[in-house]
């Protein structure tokens, strides 16, 4: 695992990472325990990092305590999931309910406001060759395989996606795209300006770039000025899928990656940084651990200074990623 800050003043992501699933796992669960279980999940925080940080204290705790977890693994998740959306809410009203307490207003119509920390939500789940993945927001879980192709096990909840756009429309949300004046295409770019959209449009109630995200209370409770129904917490059904010996790498990544680069630049960077490391240290199996620690910081590093930035006239953003190998 690897996270940089990138060029922002804060990290708010947060990563989740259990080899070994077996060794928490209360005596009293029914399941075998010779089936490997292993979870790794990737949380990515926006508007603080109360939220990610809650999650990444919290998701497993309530996930180890379901006696049908070695059983019926997809219910499992499925509650947790439900069940720290309904934690951290009841913590942010609690801490709501302090802020009003202690408010000094410095204008007559100042008001306390709802805390808007929110996060997005990738989790794997391995149980033995299969592979349980569940997502909300714009983080994804994505295979390479031996041929190089990639594909995505999630589907990234964000605000140029139809059917999101449509589903928060008809809840009585809004989208805003924000622009900047830019020259006009020549011969006119000496006498007029045009409007250049500036990244991607955002979700109202809440100014949100995702469309489903845990917290984010602000855009989801009246008493925050939100609209039920617009930004969600649920997750798409989960995928559950078979691992397969093609399998080169297994990728759990923040929206960092996935914007800074595109889907046919992550097997080629992988490539590119997995011939340099051996180049490094060799492939011994002494030297694999590092290897392997130096291909994941070689594929955040390459996100990060990607032109995507500078292109869309923003710093690079908080970037993480979780790599399994598989060869």
């Amino acid at each position: 695992m690897h996270r940089s800050i990138g060029g922002r003043h804060y990290q708010e992501d947060r990563a989740k990472h259990i080899d070994d699933l077996n060794e928490l796992i209360p005596e009293t669960t029914t399941g075998d325990r010779s089936i490997r279980r292993a979870l790794y999940c990737v949380f990515d925080g926006h508007g603080g990092d109360a939220c990610s940080e809650f999650l990444f204290q919290n998701f497993h705790k309530h996930l180890l305590e379901k006696d049908n977890l070695c059983t019926d693994p997809k219910a499992a998740i499925m509650a947790t999931w439900d069940e720290c959306e309904e934690q951290f809410q009841k913590r942010m009203e609690a801490r709501y309910e302090r802020n009003c307490k202690n408010f000094k207003p410095k204008k007559p119509d100042d008001k306390p406001k709802f805390p808007g920390d929110g996060s997005t939500s990738t989790v794997c789940l391995i149980e033995g060759n299969k592979m349980y993945v569940a997502s909300c927001g714009d983080s994804s879980a994505a295979v390479i395989r031996t041929d190089k192709s990639l594909e995505k096990f999630t589907r990234e909840h964000h605000t140029i996606d139809p059917e999101e756009v449509a589903r928060i429309e008809a809840a009585g949300g809004e989208f805003v795209q924000k622009t900047i004046k830019t020259p006009a295409p020549f011969p006119f770019c000496c006498t007029k300006m045009t409007d250049k959209n500036l990244g991607k449009p955002r979700a109202y109630p809440g100014g949100l770039l995702v469309t489903r995200a845990f917290g984010d209370f602000q855009a989801k409770l009246p008493i925050a000025g939100g609209i039920p129904g617009t930004i969600i917490h649920t997750c798409d059904p989960i995928r559950e899928v078979m691992i397969e010996d093609n399998w080169e790498y297994f990728v759990v990544a923040s929206d960092g990656v996935w914007d800074g680069l595109t889907d046919a630049q992550v097997p080629k960077v992988l490539k590119q940084e997995l011939e340099d490391a051996l180049d490094d240290y060799g492939k011994g199996e002494d030297n694999r651990e590092k290897v392997r620690k130096k291909v994941t910081k070689g594929l955040v590093e390459s996100a990060t200074d990607s032109e995507f930035w500078r292109k869309n006239q923003c710093d690079s953003d908080n970037t993480t990623a979780i790599i399994l190998f598989f060869k």
